[in-house]
């Protein structure tokens, strides 16, 4: 999602002004509380940020009768977990900081069948390092909440065949995530709830869809009717302004993989071309995992696993948080289902159970194998010491 051609009217620029001078005013008295003029609100930014992209931009979902929300992507007046912080105030009046946002994403309210998904995005916003002082530059800020108009976050994620949201496997963890042990790509899906029963539904049947389509391409493109059909279909499902288009996107990638695999040597004509060139992306099989991947995700743990241990296909996990004793399952892959939902990380899915934003999932989660119960910790503290 590019904003860099958001520009308000001079007017509104004007009034952003004169209320940004009185932050600063208030700024100086630690203990006063900021009185925000809701400018973010007014048709003069809603409506640019409509004409850039009428969906969420963050869920990609397209807006049928519900409100807009101008979500401050670096929150105006308070940071969850922080009781002393008084927010990114001086960005109140950035547009620059603005994102259009669906009721879920930025409220809450989206389920996981019966049990409740949390309470959206709002004021948390969580950094893999040290928090900028305020009023500061926030070019050494590490977010962990993935920003859509940011390109590189946006190539982070893919999707597997069922519609749910996942890391892509082939995009290495950042130095600063294996340091603190959590997948950016997880804790976003978990915030936002990104794996919602509405958004997997519309997504899985999206995907299907466009696999259809790419086969029925790939199959009758000397047909040039049923060829042009069908490459206008997929031009308009994975067009960007098109609802959950990164879905769509990463369908035509897996199609065309699979069309690779099959030996085919015709390549696909036009714009398969670049979905072909991409190679695997989301919901392909992982790659080997890499050295440090134990210190975020489960896959070289697994690894290590006697193969008795996945007899039943799967180990059971238990944990205790907030909520109470919580339960989830570990897969061969490597992946952890926490409320049906798959999750790459110990941590994202232990917060996700335990509604707590602060769990180490490692310590959270036991497993037993060979009849000996241990945290997940203990495991990976086995594997290093084997290793080292």
């Amino acid at each position: 999602m590019d904003n860099s051609r958001l520009t308000p009217p001079q007017q509104w620029t004007d009034r952003a002004a004169k209320e940004l001078e009185k932050l600063h005013e208030d700024a100086v008295d630690a203990d006063k509380k900021f009185l925000f003029s809701e400018m973010w609100r007014e048709d003069a930014i809603r409506d640019r940020l409509i004409a850039l992209m009428d969906k969420c931009w963050y869920c990609e979902t397209s807006f049928v009768r519900s409100p807009y929300h101008v979500d401050h992507y670096r929150p105006k007046s308070a940071v969850v977990g922080e009781a002393k912080h008084r927010g990114y105030w001086w960005l109140a009046y950035d547009p620059a900081n603005y994102r259009l946002s669906c009721h879920h994403c930025n409220s809450g309210g989206a389920r996981y069948g019966s049990q409740s998904a949390g309470l959206g995005k709002g004021a948390r916003f969580p950094l893999l390092g040290q928090r900028a002082a305020e009023g500061g530059s926030l070019d050494h800020e590490l977010p962990v909440l993935l920003d859509p108009v940011a390109r590189e976050d946006a190539e982070l994620v893919g999707f597997d065949s069922q519609g749910f949201a996942r890391r892509r496997p082939e995009q290495p963890y950042s130095g600063d995530e294996i340091a603190q042990g959590l997948c950016r790509v997880d804790e976003t899906i978990r915030m936002l709830a990104l794996n919602s029963d509405l958004l997997t539904e519309g997504r899985s049947a999206l995907i299907e869809s466009v696999i259809e389509l790419v086969q029925l391409y790939l199959i009758r493109r000397d047909d040039a009717v049923v060829a042009q059909y069908a490459r206008k279909r997929i031009d308009g499902l994975t067009q960007t302004t098109a609802e959950w288009s990164a879905a769509a996107a990463s369908a035509e990638r897996l199609a065309l993989l699979a069309h690779d695999h099959s030996g085919s040597n015709s390549p696909p004509a036009g714009q398969a071309e670049t979905g072909a060139a991409e190679g695997a992306s989301g919901g392909t099989e992982p790659p080997t995992a890499a050295a440090d991947d134990h210190r975020v995700d489960l896959r070289t743990l697994v690894a290590a696993l006697p193969p008795a241990a996945f007899s039943s296909g799967e180990i059971a996990l238990t944990g205790r948080g907030r909520r109470g004793p919580a339960k989830a399952t570990l897969l061969e892959d490597g992946r952890i289902m926490c409320f049906r939902r798959p999750m790459n990380t110990p941590t994202s899915a232990a917060r996700l159970a335990a509604g707590d934003d602060t769990v180490d999932g490692w310590t959270f989660w036991s497993l037993t194998v060979d009849g000996k119960t241990q945290t997940l910790a203990d495991l990976r503290n086995t594997l290093i010491s084997q290793r080292g």
